[in-house]
């Protein structure tokens, strides 16, 4: 199976701006008792968010993680990632707390992609398996944390050559999982369309992304607006809608979701420098 990674990068007003797309995933809907589960899930969210609030260490810690990386990138070294990623792991000694090791591995992903960036290849598949075997071994795994895991297996599999096909089952599975726990999860929707988009049509791909992303463009962020939770994926849903009909050449479609998108993230690169593909259709 072939996998796509991109990411661009910009700068603007002197910050970067990077954008990844999130490939490599699969799963299927399950649903039963998604609204229950839900449930559950919200009340450890909330037990956990309330025994860190003292904690400003994870006050927009997505945001902080995301800075920590362009930083790293403009100063070509990787102090700031680093010293974030040490501050965390001390964190993670005192507190022990799953949402604490879901940002330590969250971090991982863009270590990872920081050393990709710079060529060493060894180093990023180093950084990206301890991501992985972080939540790997995490215990009660919510939707979001086997959603993280499966990406960051998806994006590790580039490193892992001939081994992937046996790599695949496993993303397919902690995928599963994630839906199945809430199905309202936006980022379990993007990244299955994301996997679907870029699986070459060979191989099954480029049946679902549309739907999928359609789903995930419809619902919220967070269902509980938290600085201290995962917001990531709507903006490049609306990213990854709009190639899609610019690939399959539904320009009407296109532009609707160009703009729907350009009203809710006005200030996003990834979505912007898609214009130019639709002047004139």
């Amino acid at each position: 199976m072939g996998y796509t990674n991109s990411f661009i990068i910009q700068t603007k007003n002197n910050n970067l701006m990077i954008r990844l797309l999130f490939i490599s995933l699969l799963f299927v809907s399950c649903k039963g008792n998604a609204t229950k589960i839900v449930k559950k899930e919200a009340i450890s969210y909330q037990i956990q968010v309330a025994e860190l609030q003292s904690d400003s260490l994870l006050i927009g810690i997505q945001s902080e993680i995301y800075n920590a990386f362009v930083q790293s990138l403009m100063s070509k070294e990787n102090k700031t990632l680093a010293n974030l990623d040490m501050k965390l792991e001390n964190l993670n000694k005192k507190r022990k707390q799953n949402i604490i090791l879901y940002w330590r591995s969250y971090l991982q992903f863009y270590s990872s992609i920081y050393y990709l960036k710079k060529g060493d290849k060894e180093v990023a598949e180093k950084e990206i398996d301890k991501g992985i075997d972080w939540l790997d071994e995490m215990k009660n795994k919510n939707s979001e944390d086997y959603a993280l895991l499966a990406m960051l297996q998806g994006f590790g599999i580039q490193f892992k050559g001939m081994k992937a096909m046996f790599i695949s089952g496993s993303i397919k599975e902690n995928a599963k999982q994630a839906i199945a726990k809430d199905s309202t999860n936006l980022r379990a929707y993007y990244v299955y369309a994301s996997n679907d988009f870029h699986t070459p049509e060979k191989y099954g791909g480029g049946k679902e992304a549309e739907k999928y992303l359609l789903k995930a463009i419809s619902l919220p962020t967070q269902k509980i607006k938290n600085e201290y939770l995962p917001s990531w994926g709507k903006e490049e849903s609306f990213e990854m809608l709009t190639k899609l009909y610019i690939k399959e050449e539904k320009w009407n479609l296109a532009k609707k979701y160009f703009q729907e998108g350009i009203k809710e993230f006005p200030e996003s690169y990834s979505i912007n420098q898609l214009a130019s593909k639709l002047v004139g259709k």
